[in-house]
C-alpha cells in the first residue's frame, strides 16, 4: 500500500488556500438571484464554479450539470468509486466572533460558515483525488466526485443529478458529511409545516428561525405597547429585548441553535415565548404549544418511539411564522427503523391542533456492518488511524447517502472535534482536514481494488 500519510503532506498548503477561497463564497440558497444556470442563487454558483474551476485546473473532466452540481471525474474504465460532498452551507445566524465567510485561522482551527460542513471535507477528497492521480494511482477503476449545490435544503440537486441527467451510480461510494469512522445507519426525515388559523390577539406578529434542519435560536413577536409586559418580561430574566417603535413595540426572544437532528442540544426562542407569551396573555393553548416545542422526543403527546439500531423520535421546529391569523410551524421529525412515523405525526396533530403539510420524506438508511463497502472503508480508517475498536455508528442526521445507491457516510468529524456545525463560530481542526486527505486517498483507492 502506499504511504498516503506521507503523500498527503504535499498537498496540505493548497489545500488549505483551496478551503479559504471555497469558504469565502457566501453559498446560502437565495431565491432572490435563481437564474437558468443558478438554480439555487448566486452564492451557490459561485462555489459550484470554483470547485470547477479547481477541478479544470487539475486536469479532471468537469461537468456543470445545468448548475445543479460539479462533477469532477478521472479514469477510464473499471468500476466506479463516487464521493458526494456539498458546497452549499446554511444561513448565518446568531453571534460569531469571527467573520462567517472568512475562513481566517486562528491557533489550530479555521473558522467559518461550510468549514466543518460540508467545503472541508469536499476540499479534502478533492485532493484525495489529486493526490492518487498525479502518483498514477488510479488505474482499472474510475473516480467521480460530485459537489451538490442544495444539501441543506434536501438533496434536490441530486435528485436531478440522477433523475434528469440519468447518471450512473456509483459501484461504492461515500458522502464526507457525519462523522468517523463510518456510519451505516441513519434515520428516516420528514419535512413539513403544520398550519392553522388561530386568532391570538393581542399578538399581532410572530416571525422566527432561519430553517427547517435547525433550531430556532431567534424570535420576534410584535404587540402593542404594554409597560407592563415589559416589566413582566424584564422581571422574568428572559435573554432578549423589548423595542419600543410607537404603537407597538417588537420584543426578541433568544435560544440556541442546534442541527435539526439533535434538537436537545439547542434551546428552542419559540418555546421560551410561547411560555412566556402564553402565561401573559393567560393563553392556554400558546401553553401547550410551549410545552410542544420544548419537547425533542416527542414525550409529551405520545409521539416517542424508539428502534433497536437508531434509537430515539426527534422533533425540531425550526421556523415560526404568525401573520394574518395564520400560524405556521416548520417540522423537522426524523426516526427510526422499526417507528410508526404515521401514528407520529398524527400523535403531533391532535396535540398542536395544527394539520400538517409534508414536504419531503427520505425513509431510514440501513447497511449491513459485513458489507464489502462498510467492510473496506472500516479497514481503511483503523489503518490510517489505528483506532481498531472504533465500530460504525447510527446516527439521526440526513446525508448523501440516502440519494446516492451503494454509498454510506464516512467522516469527515472526528470523535470530539464536532465543528460548531449549523452554529455560529463553525471551525475545522487543520490537523483533522489534512488527516481526512490522506484518510480519503486511501479509502478510494481501496474501494477501487475491491475484488468482484
Amino acid at each position: 500500500m502506499p504511504n498516503f500519510k506521507k503523500l498527503a503532506k504535499g498537498y496540505q498548503q493548497n489545500a488549505t488556500l483551496a478551503l479559504q477561497e471555497l469558504v469565502h463564497c457566501p453559498s446560502v440558497y437565495d431565491e432572490k438571484t435563481i437564474s437558468k444556470d443558478a438554480p439555487y442563487g448566486a452564492g451557490v454558483k459561485k462555489a459550484l464554479d470554483y470547485v470547477a474551476k479547481l477541478g479544470k485546473d487539475y486536469g479532471f473532466k468537469v461537468d456543470s450539470c445545468d448548475g445543479h452540481a460539479t462533477e469532477i471525474s478521472f479514469g477510464e474504465e473499471g468500476k466506479l468509486v463516487g464521493i458526494y460532498a456539498h458546497a452549499d452551507v446554511v444561513p448565518v445566524s446568531g453571534k460569531w466572533d469571527l467573520p462567517p465567510f472568512g475562513a481566517q485561522i486562528k491557533g489550530p482551527q479555521m473558522f467559518g460558515r461550510g468549514t466543518s460542513d460540508d467545503k472541508g471535507p469536499l476540499i479534502a477528497a478533492l485532493f484525495a483525488v489529486k493526490l492518487l492521480k498525479d502518483n498514477g494511482l488510479i488505474k482499472g477503476y474510475r473516480v467521480r466526485l460530485v459537489a451538490g449545490g442544495d444539501e441543506e435544503r434536501g438533496s434536490s440537486c441530486l435528485d436531478y443529478y440522477f433523475h434528469n441527467l440519468k447518471k450512473s451510480d456509483s459501484d461504492y461510494g461515500f458522502t464526507p458529511d457525519a462523522d468517523f469512522p463510518l456510519i451505516y445507519a441513519e434515520k428516516g426525515i420528514i419535512g413539513g409545516e403544520l398550519v392553522k388559523l388561530v386568532d391570538l390577539s393581542p399578538i399581532v406578529a410572530i416571525d422566527g428561525g432561519v430553517v427547517r434542519n435547525a433550531v430556532c435560536d431567534k424570535l420576534l413577536v410584535t404587540l402593542p405597547k404594554d409597560p407592563k409586559f415589559v416589566e413582566a418580561f424584564k422581571a422574568a430574566k428572559i435573554d432578549g429585548e423589548a423595542l419600543d417603535c410607537g404603537e407597538i413595540m417588537v420584543v426578541t426572544f433568544k435560544g440556541k441553535s442546534a442541527h435539526g437532528s439533535t434538537p436537545e442540544k439547542g434551546v428552542n426562542a419559540a418555546a421560551i415565548a410561547f411560555d412566556f407569551l402564553g402565561s401573559f396573555y393567560k393563553n392556554d393553548y400558546l401553553r401547550s404549544l410551549a410545552t410542544i416545542l420544548k419537547d425533542p422526543n416527542g414525550v409529551s403527546f405520545n409521539g416517542k418511539q424508539t428502534s433497536p439500531e437508531l434509537g430515539l423520535t426527534t422533533y425540531n421546529y425550526g421556523l415560526v411564522n404568525y401573520t394574518g391569523k395564520v400560524l405556521k410551524i416548520s417540522l423537522d421529525f426524523r426516526y427510526g427503523e422499526t417507528a410508526e412515523s404515521k401514528a407520529c405525526i398524527a400523535a403531533l396533530e391532535e396535540a398542536s391542533k395544527m394539520n400538517l403539510t409534508v414536504f419531503s420524506e427520505v425513509k431510514p438508511l440501513l447497511f449491513s456492518k459485513k458489507s464489502p463497502l462498510v467492510a473496506t472503508l472500516m479497514k481503511s480508517y483503523k489503518h490510517m488511524t489505528h483506532k481498531f475498536f472504533d465500530k460504525p455508528l447510527a446516527i439521526g442526521g440526513g446525508t448523501y447517502a440516502k440519494e446516492a445507491k451503494n454509498c454510506v457516510a464516512y467522516g469527515s468529524a472526528f470523535k470530539g472535534h464536532d465543528g460548531s456545525i449549523h452554529s455560529p463560530n463553525e471551525y475545522i481542526y487543520l490537523e483533522d482536514f489534512y488527516n481526512q486527505i490522506a484518510i480519503y486517498a486511501d479509502a478510494i483507492y481501496r474501494l477501487g481494488h475491491i475484488k468482484a
